[in-house]
């Protein structure tokens, strides 16, 4: 199956029941209740028709229409008569291509009921999308659109329709448009809208478009793969290690890191970074995963020796925790604090670290306040504390080394369970 195919399915269920239910069951007019009567020419063949249909006998009654379309000299009303009958029966029988045509000319007729248009103009749309004909289904989506609002049925055909068009650059603004507005009536975005909307910017190579629609994904639908596909992109930006070294943190937290050179990587620069404790939770971490286990002896060697050193290191960090609180304490500046905030941390101990790294910001000193606000938004998310960790976050400079960082921990957090 198609994406486009599936998407279908999933957005407009079974079009043929949607259409199906904006068809009036039509009537043979009475004169009591006509405008205008009907001929005995065409009203005994489509009272042979209503009979038929009655009896779901759809040849039959396609039949006796087509008999009353062979009558000459009809007025409006009647060709309109007419119309309403054959597209019932086109659309029982789910020859949605002809029924379209059919709800097309009944439209423009002038003579439709105003409280029916709103509802067949949709069903032209479907219908023609039903059939790929994306053009018709744009055209008459756009028209339902613009005459009724912004609606998310009718939002995203029109995006899926110029998708299957592959005009991306429409199918991206229409799809923008839709997830807007559910997001504004806070109601979260189906996820195969925001997938189409990616790969809309995809196929443009549009990388801001990229980006920004895989953020409002991971927003929605946090999963390992969309984690791992945003955060391939922003990693690549860093030339930093400190800031590699957030990356992997987050990328842990979000079960992205898989990869045995990633896990060393992570574990050598914590230990640089001054928090053993975290590389002997990741490197214990990967062995407990079996990812850090090779037959090669060589290879085996050097995480068993990575391991061994982490474990050596954390145990000496632990024990000299109370005399770095002591110096911290003495301290003017704020770094020592911070410092020993960090530490806290990668022993899971985090009501300490929020008070040690609070202390530090507020005494000043510290030598990247915004790498502190990052640590201190992470302990407040691993307390509980969501709302507290989004403030943290969000009170990084824009524009500065850690704002793509922190903005994604952001992400991250709006998707924690308070």
């Amino acid at each position: 199956m198609t994406p486009l195919k599936r998407i279908a399915i999933a957005v407009c269920l079974a079009v043929g029941a949607v259409a199906a239910s904006s068809v009036f069951v039509p009537e043979v007019v009475q004169a009591a209740e006509a405008r205008a009567k009907i001929s005995r020419a065409v009203g005994v063949p489509l009272q042979k028709a209503k009979e038929a249909m009655d009896a779901k006998d759809w040849d039959t009654a396609l039949a006796e229409i087509q008999k009353a379309q062979a009558v000459e000299k009809k007025a409006p009303h009647e060709e309109y008569q007419i119309d309403e009958f054959l597209a019932f029966v086109l659309v029982q029988q789910q020859k949605f291509g002809e029924a379209a045509p059919v709800y097309e000319r009944m439209i423009s007729s002038g003579l439709m009921p105003q409280d029916q248009v709103n509802v067949r103009t949709k069903a032209v749309a479907q219908m023609y999308f039903q059939v790929k004909d994306y053009r018709k289904a744009a055209d008459w989506a756009q028209k339902w659109l613009d005459s009724y609002g912004m609606a998310e049925d009718m939002g995203v055909l029109l995006g899926l329709a110029y998708y299957g068009l592959e005009d991306f650059q429409n199918a991206a603004a229409a799809l923008t448009r839709v997830v807007d507005h559910i997001e504004q009536s806070n109601e979260v975005p189906k996820e195969d809208y925001l997938r189409y909307l990616f790969s809309s910017y995809v196929k443009l190579q549009d990388r801001p478009g990229i980006e920004n629609s895989l953020k409002r994904t991971v927003r929605h639908y946090p999963k390992p793969e969309y984690w791992d596909d945003l955060l391939e992109i922003y990693r690549r930006k860093s030339n930093s290690d400190r800031v590699t070294f957030g990356f992997y943190r987050l990328m842990n937290t979000v079960g992205v890191l898989k990869d045995k050179g990633e896990y060393m990587e992570m574990a050598q620069l914590g230990i640089e970074m001054g928090v053993p404790g975290e590389s002997e939770k990741v490197m214990q971490q990967g062995v407990d995963k079996g990812i850090l286990k090779r037959d090669d002896k060589a290879e085996q060697s050097r995480f068993e020796r990575l391991l061994a050193d982490s474990k050596k290191q954390a145990a000496a960090d632990r024990a000299s925790l109370a005399q770095q609180a002591k110096e911290a304490e003495k301290s003017p500046k704020g770094q020592a604090d911070v410092g020993l905030g960090e530490a806290y941390l990668s022993y899971g101990q985090y009501e300490e670290a929020i008070a040690a790294i609070e202390r530090g910001i507020k005494k000043g000193g510290v030598n990247d306040v915004d790498e502190a606000q990052i640590s201190l938004g992470i302990a407040y998310l691993e307390s509980g504390q969501k709302e507290k960790a989004r403030e943290a976050f969000k009170a990084v400079k824009p524009g500065s080394r850690w704002a793509d960082l922190a903005e994604l921990w952001d992400l991250h957090a709006q998707s924690v369970s308070s």
